[in-house]
């Protein structure tokens, strides 16, 4: 099962339901108030590959499991992290500007970041062949028709919206459980690894996302936004489109064993965020 096949399919049924939280005044609101988009976006980009190479060193793992970290940080942020900030009641139009601002600048981020890091981790230089139409693609598909299908629903009937919303989400947590084993299926079709291997990336990625989740909050409170914006950074720098990591590493490098990292990640990356997310919903219900 191909993650870069299945993601798309389901991040469409995921943003619909994310459109349907959102209305054309959440996105005046971020508009009048840039510092969040522009900030929250150069940080991303400047320091998770930073703190890829500091966590990578000091547990001293793999070159493998390096390299596919570094592909991790440089991709941008998940659809998934909109539906995770929806369930967290936190900033919705925030987290979505974030993705699409980022996804935009990975065309050009993705491959730069990527060239310098992966020198470190392999021995030779990767070319990095970032797929921009599908890309771009996958931007438009699947995050900004089926948000704006969403809205219009939530204007047409918005009670059905309204009503329906906190259902809608139970069926959002079963997409991205599809998303999580479609993209750990992926690394174990690529290369059998031992427990010890395998319990070293998964240890590798719980680390790297809550180091993550920290980063996004230092990040906003330093910033001084408020605590809604606070959890949208937190999920937002630490949900990463794992699609993007496997279409850059089997596509653009041909190197399927750069996958294996991605696959751990999302095995504990993404419960921590879902159960950060829940955790901080029912705070602010």
């Amino acid at each position: 099962m191909d993650v870069s096949q299945l993601g798309p399919f389901v991040l469409i049924v995921l943003m619909t339901i994310v459109g349907m939280e959102l209305t054309p005044a959440d996105f005046r609101r971020v508009a009048s108030a840039p510092r969040a988009v522009v900030g929250g976006t150069l940080a991303q980009i400047a320091l998770l590959p930073l703190m890829t190479w500091a966590l990578v060193t000091a547990l001293a793992l793999p070159p493998v499991f390096g390299a596919g970290a570094v592909l991790v940080a440089v991709s941008p942020g998940a659809g998934i992290s909109n539906i995770l900030t929806a369930l967290a009641r936190a900033n919705v139009a925030l987290s979505v500007t974030l993705t699409a601002f980022a996804s935009v600048l990975a065309v050009v981020t993705l491959p730069t970041l990527s060239a310098l890091f992966l020198r470190v981790f392999l021995d030779d230089l990767a070319h990095v062949s970032v797929p921009v139409g599908l890309l771009v693609g996958q931007l438009v598909v699947s995050l900004l028709f089926p948000i704006l299908l969403g809205m219009w629903i939530r204007q047409r009937w918005p009670e059905f919206a309204l009503r329906n919303a906190y259902r809608l989400q139970r069926y959002a947590l079963i997409g991205i459980a599809l998303l999580m084993v479609a993209a750990i299926a992926l690394g174990d079709e690529q290369q059998e690894i031992g427990f010890a291997d395998a319990e070293e990336a998964l240890l590798g990625g719980a680390l790297w996302t809550l180091c993550a989740m920290a980063i996004g909050y230092g990040i906003a409170s330093a910033m001084r936004l408020p605590a809604r914006d606070r959890s949208t950074f937190v999920i937002e720098f630490a949900a990463r489109n794992i699609a993007v990591t496997a279409i850059v590493a089997l596509s653009g490098l041909e190197r399927p064993d750069l996958v294996l990292f991605g696959g751990a990640y999302v095995a504990v990356g993404y419960p921590l965020c879902g159960a950060f997310a829940i955790w901080q919903g029912r705070r602010n219900r």
